[in-house]
């Protein structure tokens, strides 16, 4: 188990550095999962904490995360049957309000449902998943208690089995479509977001090095970019630097421009 300190430094629009502080402590366990975080703001007090468990086969068990005096600000919980398929998700909220979405397999085919439940096991409401013939989902259909559509979300793969287009509809009008491009590697490279209701369309651009690292990634938004980050790693293929550029489209001011360090602690000690 190793344990990362990660400092924040703001910089100004030259670049230069204006502030700089401890942002996290994490720790990681030998397969590069995270175990638990702590965020601190500019003054070194705790905004949350966080703590993650995971199943034996790598997937997410359990997220946690608390507030600054340690109050519960939510809860995630993903179990799974005898199978090894998930079968029951639960969130639990600050309020102690819950939703519990259950899955079962029917009938009419290729479809799975989920029912959805509150805090007293009142039905809230249901989903549908139709599936092709490996198993991958090609409309996800949102329902409300009395089985109403809410949404609908349409997929549609390439012969190799990635997700290519996405396109969701809410009250049976098209609302967001989403295209997707992937290198040899089977990376994401490009991803186009359409907004028909807003009218406005977001590409993202993915680059990876040889070992498949993500180092650079942009967002533009109608031509105008919006979002950048640029990443290093070292030789063990760890995240060690970031640097953060966010614009507001629609204000077009600066959001963020920072750089994160990410340093791993020698036996809890010093910073290699």
């Amino acid at each position: 188990m190793d344990k990362w300190i990660t400092t924040k430094i703001e910089l100004d629009t030259n670049k230069n550095e204006i502030n700089r502080f401890h942002f996290k402590t994490f720790t990681m366990d030998s397969k590069g999962n995270t175990l638990d975080e702590t965020e601190y703001d500019f003054n070194s007090k705790i905004v949350c904490r966080r703590i993650y468990r995971y199943h034996d086969s790598g997937e997410v068990k359990e997220y946690i995360e608390y507030d600054p005096f340690d109050e519960l600000l939510e809860r995630h919980c993903f179990h799974k049957n005898t199978d090894g398929d998930f079968d029951r998700h639960e969130f639990e909220f600050s309020d102690g309000q819950k939703s519990i979405k259950e899955f079962s397999f029917t009938d009419i085919g290729n479809t799975d449902k989920a029912t959805i439940k509150d805090e007293n096991g009142e039905i809230t409401g249901y989903e549908v998943y139709i599936l092709n013939e490996q198993g991958q989902p090609i409309e996800e259909i949102v329902l409300d208690a009395d089985n109403n559509e809410i949404s609908k979300y349409e997929k549609s793969y390439s012969e190799n089995g990635q997700l290519k287009h996405e396109k969701q509809f809410q009250n049976g009008e098209l609302f967001n479509a989403e295209a997707f491009e992937y290198d040899s590697q089977g990376n994401v490279i490009k991803q186009i977001h359409r907004n028909y209701i807003d009218n406005f369309e977001v590409i993202d651009e993915y680059t990876f090095d040889e070992r498949n690292n993500m180092i650079y990634n942009s967002s533009h938004q109608n031509g105008v970019l919006v979002f950048e980050n640029k990443c290093g790693y070292d030789d063990n293929n760890n995240l060690i630097s970031e640097e953060f550029f966010e614009l507001d489209f629609w204000e077009r001011k600066i959001v963020r421009h920072e750089r994160l360090i990410h340093e791993k602690e020698d036996n809890y000690g010093s910073k290699e």
